[in-house]
């Protein structure tokens, strides 16, 4: 059976010499051919296309492969090139992956290249392949080269599944991706998704800094418009009337969410809560820390 043939290669290959994986990796594909249940998938060389899209947070590379999925290498901003693959079935259970580059027809005397096994997981983004392995494949597909990944099917393990991407018209995609990549923004989420802004007392002011820091947060999620809303609590001290105070905290909310209106992020996107001087996170009783409860928290909820 080819089922029980994948598998014996698959637990044989860990302990073998790469050398030894190619041979092993050879016969399978020989039983490939053979099988008539085994599938192939890849885009012809008239619809082959790899397209480039994306934005200051994440550039894509991509090409469809009808009938599977779409083969994408992604790059996100302070973060490491990778390759991944995202089916149109999602499998009933982790299983691997052998991944390779392999030449096409055309490309008589070149050599096929085993980068080794990754996991299949059951997630709609099945196969990720880390950062060496991405830049080989996107070097030799630069050379002319096949990628190529090779594992059981989805639905009971019966059959191979063999699926590739091509190298036609990868060059001048690949330059315009790099491009991409020069124009990410140099920080992440977790620099944006908590602010806290302290006020002194009677202020409805925010310092150059502080104004810095809303900008910031208003090109993320001009970027990434995938989160819930932004959360802003409004805190003030316990001297004076409570009900001004309540005022004075409605006011500060407001002031920052204006801001951040302003710079282009949706009004609607906001929850306010004006606390006032209830809830205070510390002490009244001390100059310090009614300071640090004078202050305006804002939250990026995804």
């Amino acid at each position: 059976m080819l089922k029980n043939t994948y598998k014996t290669i698959t637990s044989l290959s860990s302990g073998l010499k790469l050398s030894q994986v190619f041979t092993l990796f050879s016969l399978l594909l020989v039983f490939q051919v053979a099988e008539a249940g085994t599938r192939f998938y890849g885009a012809s060389l008239d619809t082959a296309k790899w397209r480039t899209s994306g934005n200051r947070i994440e550039c894509r590379l991509s090409q469809n492969i009808p009938g599977y999925g779409k083969a994408t290498f992604r790059h996100r901003a302070l973060h490491a090139i990778d390759f991944r693959v995202s089916s149109n079935f999602v499998p009933k259970k982790a299983s691997q992956a052998l991944v390779f580059v392999d030449a096409p027809n055309w490309k008589r005397y070149a050599n096929r290249k085993i980068l080794g096994r990754v996991p299949v997981s059951t997630n709609k983004e099945t196969i990720v392949v880390p950062e060496d392995w991405a830049y080989r494949m996107a070097l030799e597909l630069r050379e002319g080269m096949e990628a190529v990944w090779s594992h059981s099917d989805w639905a009971d393990a019966q059959d191979i599944v063999t699926a590739k991407v091509l190298p036609l018209r990868f060059e001048d995609a690949w330059r315009d991706f790099l491009r991409c990549g020069e124009n990410l923004i140099n920080y992440s989420y977790g620099e944006v998704r908590s602010s806290t802004f302290y006020f002194s007392k009677k202020s409805m002011r925010l310092s150059a800094k502080e104004k810095a820091r809303l900008n910031k947060l208003a090109e993320y999620v001009s970027l990434d418009t995938d989160y819930d809303h932004i959360k802003i609590n409004s805190h003030t001290d316990s001297r004076g009337v409570r009900r001004l105070n309540l005022s004075v905290s409605k006011k500060r909310a407001n002031m920052v969410k204006n801001y951040l209106v302003n710079k282009g992020v949706n009004p609607d996107r906001f929850v306010i809560n004006a606390q006032g001087e209830k809830k205070p996170k510390y002490n009244n009783r001390t100059a310090s820390g009614r300071a640090k409860n004078r202050r305006v928290e804002v939250t990026l909820v995804k």
